[in-house]
């Protein structure tokens, strides 16, 4: 019964702040009012988001979360795995509530997602489409499309706080497409680079730091359904700070840089793997309760 009552609450705050932003839909087509338009959105979302966490806190859910040490007004790339709807609303928990609301990379099909799609545009989230290479060969004008609709973007508000979330493996996880993707990672399916290099250098300039996030669920059917009705038992997140190297602190761009960055995120995916190892077989010492 309570969690019945979480999941129409939660559902009620995101039809109504949904139905507000589309308010403000109309101000984005005007330039002279597309700021007050993004700025307005994200407000609404922020108090979404902080409803959000309070239902979330209500749960029985075991929250282990490593905040990370980050300045609410700054601007951080996050690159996270993913494995459930849940991940948007975790992500939300571990950053805290006096930074702004994530801006998400998002699958272009999301946009016809019934107030999603509507937030995602108001809101200024990436939005990428997958193309198959044989669709390219016939029209090679759209390679490059979505990869600058999304610089647009990003840069986009250049005096406002910015936090990018990036989930590099495309899309959730599972076993099944573990295989097809025939990933060499145990709880990771292989990284796409597009995402961070693209996130990377529309932030470049005022980028504050990258945070590295790793989510487990050791236990629990994933679903926001499961979580408002606590049987979700347990969340872990770990986090911390991550430098690019220097050499791939400028925009990659012969062959042997793009192999360069690739290598990297290679790299990070295998300490994550392992780290999902850890944390999915036995529970850390230090216990970073949610507060």
């Amino acid at each position: 019964m309570i969690g019945s009552l979480r999941f129409f609450l939660l559902a009620v705050a995101t039809i109504l702040g949904g139905t507000l932003i589309a308010l403000v839909a109309p101000l984005k087509w005007i330039p002279a009012t597309e700021g007050v338009a993004f700025r307005t959105a994200s407000r609404i979302a922020g108090v979404w988001a902080g409803v959000t966490r309070t239902l979330m806190k209500t749960t029985r859910t075991h929250f282990q979360i490593e905040h990370p040490e980050i300045d609410p007004k700054g601007t951080y790339l996050v690159i996270a795995n993913h494995r459930s709807w849940i991940d948007i609303l975790v992500v939300m928990m571990t950053l805290g509530p006096n930074t702004t609301l994530p801006r998400f990379f998002m699958k272009w099909e999301l946009i016809y997602v019934p107030v999603i799609g509507l937030c995602a545009w108001i809101l200024d989230f990436p939005i990428m489409r997958r193309y198959s290479a044989e669709f390219l060969k016939d029209h090679p004008e759209l390679k490059n499309r979505d990869f600058d609709y999304a610089q647009r973007v990003l840069r986009r508000h250049p005096d406002e706080s910015c936090v990018v979330v990036n989930y590099a493996e495309g899309t959730r996880f599972s076993d099944k497409k573990r295989q097809l993707n025939r990933s060499p990672y145990r709880h990771l399916l292989k990284p796409k680079v597009g995402g961070p290099q693209l996130a990377l250098d529309c932030l470049r300039d005022r980028l504050d730091g990258i945070i590295d996030m790793t989510i487990a669920y050791p236990e629990g059917n994933l679903s926001v359904w499961n979580l408002m009705h606590n049987q979700v038992p347990h969340v872990i997140v770990e986090t911390q700070m991550i430098t690019l190297p220097e050499h791939l602190q400028k925009r990659p761009e012969t062959l042997q840089e793009l192999k360069a960055f690739r290598a990297w995120m290679n790299d990070l995916w295998d300490a994550k793997d392992r780290r999902l190892d850890r944390l999915l077989t036995d529970t850390p010492a230090d216990d970073h309760t949610l507060s």
